[in-house]
């Protein structure tokens, strides 16, 4: 089993060498290595660096220096000659390693850098070849301290290639630094040190990332605490698209933490559901525990499962997956999860209810509210696609520029129209839609008070906002995942900060 000694390694992308200072002392917090992307200092004569000196003698934490040639991600176009002087200079000052494309190793040895001090780097951002083997072992036959390989992954198996090279580096001894760069990549960044990474890169703040799919070092250490994984951590992550403003890792995580569980989630952002569920979910090593399923997956996703439970069966959408003896079971805990903030609002038995949206959470809120003997009117754009869907749960099915017309006690909003990230500050009907309703409930809760809720409250409705049923089918999920209940005050708390 790899032993996590992976450092979190805080990519300085400043543009000035004061800015640079600045990050280089705050990183300690947050970090247990610093890496310093030279090229991206406009105000540094790069022939001329000893203005760096001062950085690398004082620094905080160990430091790499990094001067990126422009043809594998470097931020200007520097003369090479230039910037491999620039680096052995670096190491002679002190710093603790310099980065190198093994491209220019041959014309960098001519400086004499002490081999024990160099991470020699391929990169690729357009692709993951098919001989990564082949390019390590290449890595491997060039004298250094470590080897670090960086390739665009356009899969998840392209990501599961990278960790099987940590599995192997570690065997041989070696140590390595492989990332899968972009969303499907993420894997390799939270997981690498749990299998054997010599460390993980991380950004100083959000918008300052050096590659594609980086989070940020305060994310890594204290939202998935990736320094205390270990290839014996249960995962548990979400799938969909996006998942980028998703307040379910912060919840879960938050609650393994206060629960003292060795256990991660992880946001998986996912485009092609067979590669995920072929080279993730049942053909890798990960100790995957569970799903959450999201938008637009809920139904997509039934094909690629052993079994359903009864009420994801009936509402024809999965929301939850728990893996367990090589099986994958689909639950829906968005059904209870809806209905539980709905029911301490207002009596649903008879209670006509409006529906907006005829998409997966849309069916959960259809099956719960008919189960409470309510009556249901879905509301959609496109009468004729969403006809199939009112005629399997036996409901009425009207045009949604027709529901001001319509009496209701109830109006739900199922759609993702308001979201951050999707449609903030849009609605998806009209203000005076409001007019003579009692509750008005909306299923989008980042942010936390939509323009559906805002037009809603000023009508005088009561409104209920999503994170009431975030929280209640998150805890649900948990249960189903771990078999202990969390504390709701937790997964509240952490949902409304993320």
């Amino acid at each position: 089993m790899a032993e996590n000694k992976g450092k979190i390694c805080a990519v300085i992308t400043e543009e000035s060498i004061q800015a640079a200072s600045e990050k280089i002392g705050r990183a300690a917090r947050v970090a247990g290595m610093v890496e310093l992307r030279v090229d991206y200092l406009r105000d540094l004569d790069f022939a001329s660096p000893e203005p760096l000196r001062r950085l690398i003698e004082m620094r905080p934490l160990p430091i790499i220096i990094t001067c990126r040639a422009d043809s594998e991600g470097g931020a200007q176009n520097i003369d090479d000659e230039i910037r491999l002087r620039l680096l052995a200079w670096a190491l002679r000052t002190g710093a603790d390693y310099c980065d190198v494309e093994a491209a220019h190793y041959d014309r960098f040895l001519r400086l004499s850098p002490h081999p024990g001090r160099l991470i020699v780097s391929y990169h690729n951002f357009e692709s993951t070849p098919s001989n990564l083997e082949v390019i390590y072992e290449s890595l491997c036959a060039l004298p250094s301290a470590v080897q670090k390989i960086a390739t665009k992954a356009d899969g998840y198996e392209d990501a599961l290639a990278h960790m099987r090279l940590l599995d192997r580096a570690n065997r041989e001894g070696r140590r390595l630094i492989a990332v899968a760069m972009g969303e499907a990549g993420v894997i390799t960044r939270l997981l690498g040190p749990a299998r054997g990474a010599f460390l993980t890169y991380g950004s100083m703040a959000l918008g300052r990332e050096s590659a594609p799919g980086q989070a940020t070092c305060e994310e890594m250490k204290e939202l998935y605490r990736v320094e205390s994984l270990s290839s014996d951590t249960q995962i548990m992550g979400i799938i969909g698209k996006p998942v980028g403003h998703s307040a379910s890792p912060a919840m879960h995580n938050a609650a393994f933490r206060a629960m003292d569980l060795d256990a991660v989630y992880l946001p998986l952002e996912v485009d092609d559901l067979g590669d995920f569920f072929t080279n993730v979910a049942r053909g890798s090593d990960l100790r995957l525990r569970g799903l959450s399923v999201t938008i637009p997956h809920k139904r997509a996703v039934i094909p690629f499962l052993d079994g359903l439970d009864p009420v994801a069966r009936g509402v024809g959408a999965v929301n939850t997956v728990v893996i367990e003896g090589g099986r994958l079971n689909g639950y829906n805990t968005d059904v209870r999860g809806a209905l539980t903030p709905l029911e301490r609002s207002c009596d649903l038995e008879g209670a006509v209810c409006g529906v907006i949206g005829a998409g997966g959470a849309a069916r959960a809120v259809v099956y719960g509210l008919k189960q409470k003997g309510a009556e249901v009117v879905l509301f959609a754009r496109d009468v004729a696609s969403a006809g199939p869907f009112a005629r399997e749960f036996d409901i009425s099915i009207e045009r949604i520029e027709d529901i001001t017309r319509r009496e209701m006690v109830v109006l739900i909003n199922t759609t993702p129209v308001g979201m951050r990230g999707h449609s903030e500050g849009r609605s998806p009907v009209p203000p005076d839609t409001f007019s003579g309703r009692e509750v008005a409930y909306d299923l989008v809760y980042n942010p936390e008070e939509t323009r559906f809720l805002a037009d809603a409250r000023r009508a005088g409705c009561r409104v209920i906002g999503g994170l009431e049923m975030l929280v209640a089918q998150a805890a649900l999920q948990f249960e189903l995942w771990t078999g202990r209940r969390p504390p709701t005050e937790i997964l509240k708390a952490a949902a409304a900060i993320s």
